[in-house]
This record gives C-alpha cells, sequence and structure tokens, in this order.
C-alpha cells in the first residue's frame, strides 16, 4: 500500500494528495496535509466520511483525539503529500 497516492480538491478547493501508510500496528491510513499538520483516514473512509480520527502534527507524530499515541509518520511519506493551490 505504501506506493497508493489519492488526488482530490480539499475544502479550500486546492489540490492535495494523500499517500498511504502503514501504522506500526499494521493499520492502513491515507495521510494528507492539512494547515496545521496532517489528517490520517481509512481508505474504507476516504470517500464516505468527513471525521477524522487521527491527527499528526508537522514533524509526524500521531495523535488519537488529541493524545500522543507513540506513533511517527516517517519525513519520506511527510515529503510526499502536497497542500497546492
Amino acid at each position: 500500500m505504501s506506493d497508493k497516492t489519492v488526488r482530490y480538491r480539499d475544502a479550500f478547493d486546492r489540490e492535495t494528495v494523500a499517500v498511504a501508510w502503514r501504522s506500526p500496528d499494521g493499520r492502513e491510513f491515507l495521510v494528507c496535509g492539512t494547515e496545521s499538520g496532517y489528517a490520517l483516514r481509512s481508505p474504507e473512509a476516504w470517500e464516505s466520511d468527513d471525521t477524522v480520527e487521527f491527527e499528526a502534527d508537522m514533524d509526524g507524530l500521531v495523535y488519537y483525539q488529541g493524545e500522543p499515541v507513540g506513533w511517527q509518520i516517517p519525513r519520506a511519506v511527510l515529503g510526499r503529500t502536497v497542500v497546492g493551490d
């Protein structure tokens, strides 16, 4: 799954790329850039759900409902996400 990307337009009509990432516990997420960090959604929830359970800060540290979970998204993954005009 690590090579999968999804292009979409965000709420501000910017072209954005979501990149696939597998968490240390084996769950698959699509990671996309936001104004303040990154949002993580399961591939199944990508099309149907606006809820973001997991978020990451600009350093890639992952949080669930505001609490750190001890995961960090690699810089190589973060670098492939784009928030463009």
